[in-house]
Parts: C-alpha cells; sequence; structure tokens
C-alpha cells in the first residue's frame, strides 16, 4: 500500500512540475468540503512538501450536514496544523435574487470568494498563491458525459483542465477516485459524505451511480477510453482557436470579468437567456450571440419633477404643455401621457417582478416582463428596463409603449412629455 501511495503522489506531483508549480513557489490555497477528495488534496500537498491553506464554503443547502461538514473541517485542520479560513453564504437567496440556479450560484460565490482571498494573500504576501480544488479523472469523465447528454459543442467536450484559463489547479485530475480512496486509507483518514451526491435526481450523479457503471461493463477501459477521447478533442478546438483568434480575444475578455470557463461554456450551450453575473458584468447568450455588459443598476422609486435629471446614465427631461402639442409622441424615447390620467405624484424605477400594465392599443393586461420577450429584447435590456408610475401603476414602460390609462384622447387639454435619452 505504501508503494501504491507513493507511486500516486509521485505522478501528481510530475503533473504539477508540467505546469511549473512546485513546493519552492508559494501557497497553494485549496477548496476543502470535508469530502474524500478536497480531504485527500490537502493531505496529498502536504505530503509533496507544499504550503497548504484551507478554503471552506459553509453554503447553508443541507441544514445540519453543512454544519457538520464545517466542524468536520476546522477539526481536521486544527489536527494537521493546516491555515483555515471559512466562509458563510446565504445560497438560496442568492439565486433567488440573481435568478441563477442554486448549484451555478453556488459556483460562483465559491470562485469569486476563492479569488479574492487569493488578491488578499497576493497583497499581504507579496506573491501570487495558486487557488487548488480536487476534481479529479471520474469527474472529468462525468463532465464530459454530461456535456455530451446536455448537447455540447466542441469545448464542451474537451473536459477540464489541469490549470484552466483563470489558473484554478486541479492537481488530482488524472488521478481515479479509487486511487484517491487508497491514499485516505493508508493516511488513516476519515471524510464526510454529501448526502446529495447519491440523490439520481441529479444528472450528474444519475451518470456517476447509473450510467457510467453500465458503460463500465461494456467497455471495462472506458475511463481511460474518454480520457484518451478529451485530450484528442482539447488538441482538435486549440489548433480551430488558434485559427479563430476573435473568438479566443471574447473568451479572454470574458474570463477577465471573473467569468468561468464552466459558465460560458453552460451559456454558450443552454437556453436562450440564460445567464451569469460576475464581477459586476452580466454574462448572457440573446438568441445566437453572446452578450456581456456592465450589471444595470437598480433604481428604486426615484420622484420626477419638471426640469431635468439624471438616473442611471440617461438624462430625463419632463414638461407640461397644452394639447396638441409640436412634441413628436411616436419616437420611442418620448413617453407622452395625458396629465388628467395622472394620480399623485410621479417616480420612475426598474422594472420588478410581477408588474403588470395595460399596453397602448391592448385591451387586456400583460406582464411587463412578457410584454419585452415577445419584443426579443435581451435579459440584459429586461433588467436595464424603466417605468415611469404614479400611485395607480405603471403609465411607461420606457423606450417601448405607454399604459393605455395615460394615452392621450379627444377630451385631452394638457399633456406630460417626459424624454429619456442617454447621457
Amino acid at each position: 500500500m505504501k508503494k501504491e501511495k507513493q507511486r500516486i503522489l509521485t505522478r501528481i506531483q510530475a503533473l504539477l512540475r508540467q505546469y511549473g508549480i512546485t513546493a519552492e513557489k508559494g501557497l497553494m490555497l485549496c477548496g476543502l468540503s470535508g469530502g474524500a477528495d478536497s480531504t485527500a488534496l490537502v493531505l496529498a500537498l502536504q505530503a509533496m512538501g507544499f504550503s497548504v491553506k484551507a478554503l471552506h464554503c459553509n453554503f447553508h443547502l443541507r441544514g445540519e450536514e453543512s454544519d457538520r461538514d464545517e466542524h468536520f473541517v476546522r477539526h481536521f485542520c486544527n489536527r494537521h496544523g493546516i491555515g483555515l479560513e471559512v466562509k458563510h453564504f446565504d445560497t438560496a437567496a442568492e439565486a433567488r435574487l440573481t435568478g441563477e440556479s442554486i448549484e451555478m450560484a453556488a459556483r460562483r460565490l465559491r470562485y469569486a470568494w476563492f479569488a479574492e482571498v487569493a488578491r488578499h494573500t497576493a497583497e499581504a504576501e507579496g506573491h501570487q498563491p495558486h487557488i487548488c480544488v480536487a476534481h479529479h479523472a471520474d469527474d472529468n469523465v462525468e463532465t464530459l458525459l454530461l456535456n455530451l447528454i446536455r448537447g455540447a459543442g466542441l469545448h464542451g467536450l474537451t473536459g477540464m483542465r489541469v490549470v484552466n484559463e483563470c489558473g484554478i489547479v486541479r492537481p488530482l485530475l488524472e488521478t481515479k477516485r479509487s486511487e484517491i480512496l487508497h491514499l485516505l486509507e493508508d493516511w488513516g483518514e476519515s471524510y464526510v459524505n454529501d448526502s446529495t451526491n447519491t440523490d439520481i435526481h441529479y444528472r450528474r450523479n444519475r451518470i456517476r451511480h447509473e450510467v457510467l457503471p453500465l458503460l463500465r461493463q461494456m467497455n471495462p477501459s472506458i475511463d481511460d477510453t474518454l480520457q484518451r477521447t478529451m485530450q484528442l478533442l482539447y488538441k482538435a478546438e486549440t489548433a480551430l482557436r488558434q485559427a479563430n483568434p476573435e473568438q479566443a480575444e471574447r473568451y479572454r475578455e470574458w474570463m477577465s470579468h471573473g467569468f468561468s470557463s464552466t459558465q460560458i461554456r453552460q451559456i454558450e450551450q443552454g437556453r436562450n437567456g440564460a445567464f451569469a453575473m460576475a464581477g459586476g458584468y452580466i454574462l448572457t447568450r440573446h438568441g445566437k450571440e453572446m452578450l456581456c455588459e456592465p450589471c444595470p443598476p437598480a433604481i428604486d422609486d426615484m420622484p420626477l419633477h419638471i426640469g431635468s435629471q439624471c438616473c442611471a446614465g440617461r438624462t430625463i427631461r419632463v414638461s407640461r404643455m397644452p394639447w396638441p402639442a409640436t412634441v413628436d409622441f411616436h419616437q420611442k424615447n418620448v413617453g407622452v401621457m395625458d396629465t388628467g390620467a395622472i394620480v399623485g405624484e410621479l417616480y420612475i424605477r426598474s422594472v420588478r417582478s410581477g408588474d403588470r400594465f395595460r399596453p397602448f392599443g391592448m385591451r387586456g393586461t400583460r406582464l411587463v416582463s412578457d410584454y419585452l420577450t415577445d419584443r426579443h429584447r435581451s435579459r440584459i435590456e429586461k433588467m436595464a428596463a424603466l417605468v415611469v408610475c404614479d400611485e395607480k401603476g405603471i403609465l411607461w414602460l420606457v423606450g417601448e409603449t405607454i399604459d393605455q390609462r395615460a394615452a392621450v384622447t379627444d377630451h385631452t387639454k394638457k399633456v406630460l412629455a417626459i424624454t429619456c435619452s442617454s447621457e
């Protein structure tokens, strides 16, 4: 067993050296959940002479089990003299706020925090640490099959990299799960199990527990076969990217904002409107396009008055005038409404979930979100959408249409003209 352990450790060390990562070159920041993979990763790096600091995320998604994991990690690090930082997240609330899935929100929060710790460490110690995660060879095979089932382009079939475009290091990527368990057995180390890993309602778990065992019956060497397939596809993708530098530049730009290659891949392969947020930017798929822009600010009930004022990078001009008037109310950036229909004070705000109005010329009411979808507005445009309201509700969906209630009629004597233009 000891020879087997040394063989595995020597192979991991040699893999890291291929990327210029040695024990003499700084700190290793390791994601540590307390599971078998991350526990083995921390111990393996420590055994190879690396300086290691563990980072544990408590996402508060599994009740007492999440707190059990944190307790295990604290005790483990204390026993082995390993530095530890713990971060608590209200992941469910974050997912509700952004509209992401729980899994995507947790992934974004985790890697954003890892990057923050790395940045602070570099500032304090004068050298850049490596961020390490415990993905292994079995994970990579599962990722290939998962992307194949979802439907993927070439990039989605290349698997994960030992060092990805964001500098995340995966020292165990060529180590099998069975070898990881051998290491832990030799060290006499325990670990915790995530109960959700056996829930086959999750597609990855079904691949792990049902699809791969069947494939291994058909071909006992299927894992090695798929690993070679990913390597060949990666070589092909590299050649294509070299032939398409414009796309490669776009990837680099998105990653500079904090998006991971996994996020970009998921959005490219996702449904229309799929999105992620990082570093104050939103990346979304709109039809066949990928859009990346700063997240629009949320505007909360900003009062409007006669004259000019600024609002989220736009100039709002409000004028009162007799009707008929010379104003061209057919312009999209101009809202003209009957002053007799206005109740109380005017204000402008961002569109909210559940907002409903009666678009001009329509009989019934519509959700604002549905109205914008019907007009093929992107997710970014929807997030940036504003409405002018009074005490009774929406009067104007800015840049789109007024509410029927505010429409000019034969009895109109005065109108309010509101112009919204970019600064």
